[in-house]
Order: structure tokens, then sequence, then C-alpha cells
């Protein structure tokens, strides 16, 4: 329910006026017309007023209940306990209000009466008040709405104030960045294209455009104008990152890493650094190193759940019981924020497995998981209703008349199915042979099928996957050209190279118009594996469907049912392969895959595991290893706690 405008504005005028207790009756009075979450907020705003601490810190936690994110509610937090003289939980308050709302100006005033605090903070601090101070009213209320998630209202307040001001860099910049949160990334791009032409040397919008570059998959020029920015910046910490991040991006994970070091020298304390610096040592297979900068995380932040994730993600890494301790004191903690706690649960779940206690790690699991689908948007109803559309759409006439419209090329092996099912083994298999390139889950095919589905047009026929119908030879060769295009910069010079994103399979029909010589590998998993596989996995983006146990079996009918039909519509196109008969079978499966690919046999793929290749999966370090047999049936272990699981799978 969302609140009156009218009763909103009323109490906040007698919040304003003083008429502390006049509010109190108003809100009572008016109940029924506010938000659950504006009536608690309101409500602890005037109890503080009213020096009545004890109810207003009540009325808090029912705010931060509602929306564990609501960066007001820990400003008001962080104002009691300065009154109550509780200095240290008032600096803890603060942080967590502006991490989760940087716009919030007084919690950065909060932040900066404490003089002892870390030099870093009082230096951010400094800045984002002057920022906030120099903003225009109407700005500061977008910026704060974009952080509280009220994108409609930032959105419409944002456009109206630029009618009036057309030029003002910083809304337009505002308006780029809340159309990059909506995934209309064309439009954002376009926004920053037009600041840097007002304000070419703006550093900030430079970062920014860099950042949308990226998510358009236009690699290659945010390399050039990320080099372009260190450049001009040689000096400045923020281009140094965003160039480390770039090159990460892009594969130049060496220079990566020199940089990411050369940055820790500046920022020693710096713990997402320490992290990102760690996910390069696992992809190269330097694993104490990796284990060392994901402690050097936790132990400059306590309360970084990341690194404490990122230890469990190597899955050969055992925590110790102090670790398990320190991990369970901070769940138990109220102001640790759920966020990190989402990731401490999961790291204690993979403890715990580790130790056979399958039923605290069964609990760990869930918890992390039931606290993470909160802040997710997958809905199962319209994935399926995808799936069906797409079955109605890509028919066997118009796969048979189109089948040869596209790109020619064979260069692409596509190498899809659900996430830890064997992807990354398959991949290692085949990136081991001199002539394949191992690139990585390409994004490209997703970016495709979203951009032709924002055409403006309202006609049905004009939406993706429908427009498929209507494209054209030329247009679908377009397609695929720029597709092999942007993938050239993850390339080596090799002869084939593979895509290994997993949702794929939900656009093999996308797929073989545009590139119909494609090779597609489906590497599926008995479905109680897969399944449990995901749900004790924490993903670092997408795969929303794997937090609930209902969600995954439901989202793997339908995946089987859909494979069912690319099948039947692309007969002998696809690879088929078990994961199962992959393991059993091991150098038999081996020359089936080389053999659909059309490459001689190497004896590199049977030895995958001697491998020097950078891998970026959490599979990371169990592609480089001998196949082993141990982890067929593990999810047997969990059995007692898998009935909504089992009730729900068709397959």
């Amino acid at each position: 329910m969302k609140s009156n405008p009218e009763t909103y504005a009323n109490v906040q005028k007698l919040i304003r006026s003083k008429k502390f207790n006049e509010a109190l009756e108003f809100l009572e009075n008016n109940k029924t017309t506010l938000s659950e979450l504006d009536y608690w907020f309101l409500l602890s705003v005037s109890l503080r007023y009213l020096e009545e601490y004890s109810k207003a810190l009540y009325a808090l936690s029912e705010v931060v209940r509602i929306d564990p994110k609501y960066g007001r509610a820990f400003q008001e937090f962080g104002h009691i306990h300065f009154k109550l003289n509780n200095k240290d939980m008032a600096l803890k308050s603060y942080i967590r209000a502006i991490q989760n709302n940087p716009s919030l100006q007084a919690s950065w005033l909060g932040i900066l009466s404490f003089e002892d605090a870390d030099t870093k903070l009082l230096e951010l601090a400094n800045k984002n008040i002057f920022y906030l101070k120099n903003l225009p009213p109407e700005l500061k209320s977008v910026l704060s709405f974009i952080h509280e998630g009220k994108y409609k209202k930032a959105e419409d307040l944002c456009r109206f104030f630029l009618q009036s001001t057309p030029h003002n860099v910083e809304g337009m910049r505002l308006l780029a960045i809340l159309a990059s949160k909506l995934h209309v990334y064309d439009e954002s791009e376009f926004l920053l294209e037009s600041c840097l032409v007002f304000e070419p040397d703006n550093k900030d919008i430079q970062i920014d455009y860099i950042d949308i570059l990226i998510k358009r998959q236009k690699y290659g020029q945010a390399l050039d104008y990320a080099k372009k920015l260190y450049k001009e910046f040689p000096d400045d910490i923020s281009s140094l990152k965003t160039l480390a991040v770039t090159l990460q991006q892009t594969d130049k994970q060496q220079e990566s890493l020199d940089l990411y070091r050369k940055i820790l020298d500046i920022e020693p304390m710096n713990a997402e650094i320490f992290i990102s610096k760690g996910h390069l040592h696992k992809n190269f297979g330097e694993i104490d190193e990796s284990i060392s900068s994901y402690k050097k995380a936790y132990q400059v932040n306590k309360y970084f759940g990341d690194a404490y994730w990122s230890l469990a993600n190597l899955k050969t890494y055992s925590f110790s019981d102090k670790e398990i301790s320190s991990l369970g004191e901070m769940l138990a903690d109220d102001y640790v924020n759920e966020d990190e706690k989402i990731f401490m649960h999961f790291a204690l779940g993979k403890a715990y497995e580790d130790r056979e206690n399958f039923k605290k790690s069964f609990h760990h699991y869930n918890s992390g998981n039931s606290m993470k689908l909160k802040y997710t948007k997958f809905d199962i109803d319209d994935f399926v209703a995808d799936c069906d559309n797409q079955k109605e759409v890509c028919t066997k006439d118009l796969m048979d008349t189109k089948i040869d419209w596209g790109n020619k090329t064979n260069e692409p092996i596509f190498i899809l199915g659900l996430p830890r099912v064997g992807s990354t083994l398959v991949e290692q298999i085949l990136s081991s042979h001199s002539m394949v390139d191992g690139t990585h889950e390409l994004p490209n095919i997703l970016a495709t099928a979203h951009k032709l589905n924002q055409r403006k047009v309202q006609d049905i026929s004009s939406r993706y996957p429908d427009i498929l119908l209507s494209l054209s030879s030329p247009q679908l060769e377009m397609i695929g050209s720029q597709y092999i295009k942007d993938a050239e910069v993850f390339r080596s010079g090799k002869d084939f190279f593979i895509d290994k994103m997993p949702n794929n399979f939900r656009h093999i029909g996308l797929i073989k118009l545009i590139l119909p010589n494609a090779k597609i590998i489906d590497i599926r998993r008995s479905s109680m594996s897969a399944c449990f596989s995901c749900y004790k996995q924490l993903f670092a983006e997408g795969q929303e469907f794997t937090y609930s146990l209902k969600d995954i079996a439901l989202y793997y009918n339908n995946y089987i049912e859909l494979m069912d039909h690319w099948n039947e519509v692309l007969p002998n196109q696809i690879l088929s392969l078990n994961y199962e008969d992959l393991v059993n079978d091991f150098e038999p499966s081996v020359n089936r895959i080389l053999d659909y690919c059309n490459l001689p046999f190497e004896q590199s793929c049977l030895e995958f595991y001697n491998s020097k290749r950078s891998v970026k999966t959490p599979s990371a370090e169990q592609v480089r290893q001998p196949i082993y047999k141990s982890g067929l049936d593990y999810w047997k272990n969990y059995e007692p706690f898998l009935d909504d699981l089992k009730s729900h799978l068709k397959y």
C-alpha cells in the first residue's frame, strides 16, 4: 500500500512545526492512509524529538523489519544513539545509513562529528557534504529516490527539473544512472555522451560512461576510454581503479592484477580491492595467494561478508573454529548489514557441510537463500510464459525457412544449460584444445535479446521473440556479425571460441537464426543434483531463480521442456550431454564432444586439469583436478530437508 501524499505531507508539516504530540495524534488517526513503513518511520521521528528513545527504537526496528535497506531508518538510529551518548553505535548507524543511501547529508554530517574516525571516512564525508550542499534541492530528492528504489518518482522529478534547466549536467547524469538501473542502456549511453559534450573533462561522468560501455558489451571501446582516462588522471585513484576493473572485464587479467597491487600500495586498507585481487589469483589457480587476499579483506573489515563467502567459494578451503565462531557472533548482531549476513550464511553453510553437519549446513543455506530471495525480482510465471512464447514463435517452419540466413561462421561453440551442472568442465576440456579459445560467460546473446525486446513500437510482433518472425536475412546476418565482432576482445586468434553463458538455452532459436553454423552443447545433470547444487551457490549476479527450492524445481522443469522443443525443431543440431555420463565414461564422452565440434583428437583434452588458462567460475579449482565421482549424489546428504524440491520436480 502507498501512503496518501496529503497525509504524509501533513505529518511532516507538524514535525517541522515542532508539534510532535499533535503529529503522534494525527498519525494514529490517519494510520490506515499510510504505508506500514511510513507510519513506523514518522512515528519514530516524532518520538525521537519527544526524547522517548526506547519507543523510537522500537518503531525503527519495525521499519527495518519491513525494509532492511531503508537508509533513513539507520540515520534515525544514529541520531538516537548519539543522544544516548552511545558513540560507537551512532557511528555504526550513520555508516549503515550512507551505505544504503549516500544522499543522506545528515548522516555524513554525523560521521564528520567523530573526529577520531578513520581518515578516509572523514575525507569521504567532506567530499559528499560538499557535493550535496551544491546539488539543487530537486536533484537531491532525485538522488534519494534512486537509492530508495523509487525509480518512477526519481525519473519524473528529474525530467521535470531538466525541462527548465535542460543543460544541467548533473541532472542528465542522474537520469543516465536511472536509465542504467532500469536496463535502458542505450539511453544511458546517449545521456552520458551528451554530458561529456558539455563537460569533457568531468572525471565522474567519464567513469560512468566506461561503466555503461561495459554494460553494453562495448568492451574494446571501454578499455580504450579507461586507458585514456588514466592517462589524463594518472595520480587519481578512481581512474586507476576504473582501468583495473576494465582490464579485468576484458580478460587482461595479469595487467589488472598488477594495477590492484598498485592500488593497495596507495590504499592498504581497501577490503574490496583485496577481494578483486583474490578473485584474480583464484582464476589463475594461485589458491594460496587467493586465500591470503580474502583473509586480508576480512582482517581489514571484519564485517565484509564477501570475504568469507569468497573463501567458501574456493570449494577447497576449510574454516577454522575461530572463523566459524566469529561468523556466528556477527549473524547475531542486529547492526550487521543484511547484505553481509547473506554472504555469511552461505559461508557457514559450506563450513558445516565440510564438517558433515548437514542439518546446520542446510539451516544456513536456507537462511541465506531466504534473505536473498527478498531482494530478487525473478517471477517464475514470467519465465514460464517466456518459455511458452519461445515455443510458439520458434517453430520448425520458422527455423527451416531462415536456417541459413545469418552469419555463416562456424567459430562459436555455445555451452549452455543450468549453472553448476558441469559446463565449466566441458569448457575446460574444449579450451585445452589448440584450436579453441576459452572466453567466458559472454552476455552478448542475452543483451541482443533484451535489445530486440526494447522496441518502442506497441505492436507485439515488434517485440522479442515475436520479432524473429519479421527479421530479414541481412538483419539476421548483421546481428550475427555484431556478435562475432563483440567477442573479438576476448579472443586470442584461435579458430573457434566458447561462449559459456548458461542462460543462453532460452535463446537457441535466436542463436541458430543469427549463427546457423554455431555448435551448441547442452550439458545437464540429474534433477536433484542440479537443483540442489544451484541452491547452495550464492551467485555474484543473475540466476535469481536459485533462491527458492520451488522456483528452482519449476525452472528445471521448463528448461527440460524447452530443450525438448529445441531438439524437435533443430534435429541433430544440439549435442545433449549428461554430466553423469561424462564423469563415468570420460574418454568416450570427450571424443563425442570433439567429433560434434569437428575437432581432431588431442591428448590435452583428456588432461584438461593441466591447463593454465584463467577460469572465472565457482568451479575454477575443481576443474584443475582430474575427474572424480564423489560428488555425483551429494544431494542425498541433505535429502531430509528437500521435500519442497522433490515435490515440484517432474523429471
